[in-house]
């Protein structure tokens, strides 16, 4: 290479070096890359490809080279196609006008490196942005390989010769320049779209924060100091920008320092960004506001950057909400009355009253099972013809009498009464619910007082009629004992017909026993106390009812032990009690035996028995019945309970001769298994009541 080629290869390298002047000043006078600036950045491409034409190196006369294959390539690759075309539609035309025997190769030269550096561009240069330097090598290696082809335009002999003398030099230095000046390009290009990109950023930041409506504010998150804050800020808390700028966040804020450098470097290492605050502004007030955080850094440091909403008018109405919400359940949880949501058929709250109502701990128990878990069987039908109304008819249903269950599966009477309701967007009921069992209870015992009381009057009125009976009966049958008498007293002691009057006479003592016995049963009022044999209670009880025992085939056996002394005591009430229980042990006897048994006993006994230096008597009476339930064994004294047909008992026997016996300062108790039951009345000798004529 002579020194004239080596002058012009220099001279060529530095027009190239002149395209990345070219294209920083290109960056400086367009910030936006339009139109305008790729028309420019073409004439300007194609002015220097002409300068690099004017200077080329000579191989033979017509036939010369240069660095346009460099230049066009890099510039396909780099600008794109509007300023590719332009700069080679000006290379083709100043190459035509040089003329000669490498015209022809030189146009093939400037539009096949032009053609293979925008494919590049668009298909290849995309996918190499991790091994640039390699894939730049190999795009000029490539490009002047197809430079070399294109001499094949020229004559055979002069074409292969071109080859042979030039290929060794443009394969080795070419490339490497493409290399050098690609780099070079392409990191002017990227350096420059940095900056726009970091201006556009920082210009879009600065419009946000400026322009934005937002309350923003820019902190250092070491001091607390207000490093900026946008005109929404001033507006808001009511000092100017500069004020804002010479304050700390701990003036504003209602925290301490140490509270808010806490609450700062939570939000500076990502762990927290939303927060809630008290701000104070320029004129005194107080106001709530929600404050969103984040780092930011500007100028190398790092800050804090704060989005602030005003929330005062939303936090006053959410604490009046809280408020009248706290005031409604306490409202509703301490009502009387048991209220519940149903919401599609289930539970969705119940307050207090009903969750003691139901018997549970909290209302979570229930809380999503159907209401109808908690409804008796028999109120089923009508419960989901009240759910259906209240749900999709929202129609309001009158208060009804029903029948709940609780968790353990005893039931109660309520009044219910339901609203419709909605909740949680869903069609339901608040239903009030009134706990009545002891009003229903009261209603019964009532009802079951006036039967009891006609059933007294009837008791009255049959004891009056009896009265009158037995004084009508006492006038002949007095009569028939002393005819009688008088007829004993007249005829021989050893004759038929004497043993005949004292027959007469006898019956007839024991039918106004039998009177004397009924007219006294029959007294209704309370009878004054006095001493009173046992032997004379049982045989007085035992007279009337013999009949009708015997009748029913029961054997009744009394033994009373001798010797017994005389009690205290009201003698027709506990006349009252022993006829109650033979009563029923016969009713128990003729329901296991319906007729003639050699079990069907009633056993009455009656000993003396000292304890705690007391005297007690122990009556019992005995049957061999059916016995009781261990399940009744609780409740037998319990007014009107009866296991017996409503027209066989009232539930009031049991329950009366408790009351006496407890008023006599005594005990009657029971023991009971299957097929044998005996009562026991424990009663003192002396039970602490005064007798009319003693003194105290």
């Amino acid at each position: 290479m002579d020194q004239l080629t080596l002058v012009k290869l220099i001279n060529n390298a530095a027009l190239l070096l002149s395209l990345s002047l070219f294209n920083h000043l290109g960056h400086l006078m367009f910030e936006k890359r339009g139109r305008f600036a790729e028309i420019v950045d073409g004439l300007l491409i194609g002015t220097i490809c002409i300068v690099v034409m004017s200077v080329p190196m000579t191989f033979t006369n017509g036939l010369v080279f240069d660095t346009r294959s460099i230049l066009l390539s890099l510039s396909a690759l780099v600008f794109g196609a509007i300023p590719t075309i332009l700069a080679a539609s000006m290379a083709i035309a100043f190459r035509l006008s040089m003329g000669g025997v490498g015209s022809l190769p030189g146009v093939l030269v400037i539009l096949s490196v032009s053609a293979f550096g925008l494919f590049w561009r668009h298909f290849i240069f995309p996918k190499t942005q991790k091994h640039k330097v390699i894939y730049l090598y190999l795009f000029g290696f490539i490009t002047h390989l197809i430079m070399l082809l294109c001499m094949l335009a020229l004559p055979k002999e002069l074409a292969w010769y071109t080859i042979e003398s030039l290929s060794f030099e443009i394969m080795t230095i070419y490339p490497i320049a493409t290399l050098m000046l690609g780099l070079l390009l392409l990191s002017q290009n990227e350096r420059q779209e940095m900056q726009i990109r970091v201006m556009e950023a920082d210009l879009q930041y600065r419009n946000l924060f400026e322009n934005n409506h937002a309350v923003m504010l820019i902190l250092d998150p070491v001091s607390g100091k207000i490093i900026d804050a946008n005109p929404a800020a001033e507006q808001f808390y009511g000092w100017n920008r500069e004020q804002l700028s010479e304050m700390n966040i701990s003036e504003i804020n209602t925290l301490s320092l140490e509270e808010i450098k806490v609450e700062m470097e939570r939000s500076i290492t990502f762990k927290h960004n939303h927060f809630e605050f008290r701000h104070r502004r320029a004129d005194g007030s107080i106001a709530d506001v929600e404050v969103y955080s984040g780092p930011i850094h500007k100028s190398g440091n790092r800050l804090l950057y704060s989005i602030i909403h005003d929330v005062t008018l939303r936090k006053t109405a959410q604490r009046e909400l809280e408020a009248s919400e706290n005031r409604f359940r306490t409202l509703v949880d301490n009502a009387p009355y048991a209220i519940f949501i149903q919401s599609d058929g289930n539970f969705a709250y119940l307050n207090q009253t009903a969750c003691h109502l139901f018997r549970i701990d909290s209302q979570e128990r229930l809380i999503g099972s159907p209401v109808l878990d908690r409804i008796h069987p028999d109120f089923h039908q009508d419960v989901r013809d009240r759910i259906d109304a209240l749900n999709e008819k929202i129609e309001m249903v009158p208060p009804v009498d029903e029948v709940f269950t609780d968790v353990f599966g005893n039931a109660f009477d309520v009044n219910v009464l339901a609203v419709p309701f909605e909740y949680e967007g869903k069609h339901g009921a608040l239903v009030f619910a009134l706990d009545i069992s002891k009003l229903k209870s009261f209603d019964r015992l009532k009802q079951e007082l006036e039967v009891q009381l006609r059933q007294q009057q009837k008791l009255e009125a049959i004891g009056t009629l009896a009265g009158g009976v037995a004084h009508e009966i006492n006038n002949p049958l007095n009569g028939i004992m002393n005819y009688a008498q008088l007829i004993y007293d007249q005829i021989q002691r050893d004759s038929d017909a004497s043993e005949y009057a004292k027959e007469i006479i006898r019956e007839t003592d024991r039918i106004s026993d039998i009177v004397k016995s009924l007219l006294q049963f029959s007294r209704m009022e309370k009878q004054s106390h006095s001493y009173a044999s046992m032997y004379d209670v049982v045989s007085r009880t035992t007279s009337l009812i013999k009949t009708i025992i015997k009748k029913d085939n029961i054997d009744l056996d009394i033994q009373l032990d001798e010797n017994l002394p005389d009690f205290k005591c009201r003698s027709q009430q506990i006349q009252q009690v022993l006829m109650n229980l033979l009563t029923n042990a016969r009713d128990a006897l003729n329901e296991r035996f319906p007729g003639v048994d050699p079990m069907k006993r009633i056993e009455v006994r009656c000993s003396l028995e000292v304890m705690d230096h007391r005297r007690w008597l122990m009556l019992s009476v005995k049957d061999y019945g059916c016995g009781i339930p261990e399940e009744n064994l609780n409740r037998i004294f319990e007014p009107f309970y009866s296991t017996k047909p409503k027209d066989k008992g009232t539930g009031l026997g049991l329950s009366i001769s408790y009351g006496i016996v407890k008023d006599h300062h005594g005990e009657i108790y029971v023991d009971s298994k299957v097929g044998e039951t005996c009562f026991t009345v424990k009663l003192p000798v002396d039970n602490g009541w005064e007798h009319p004529g003693e003194v105290a």
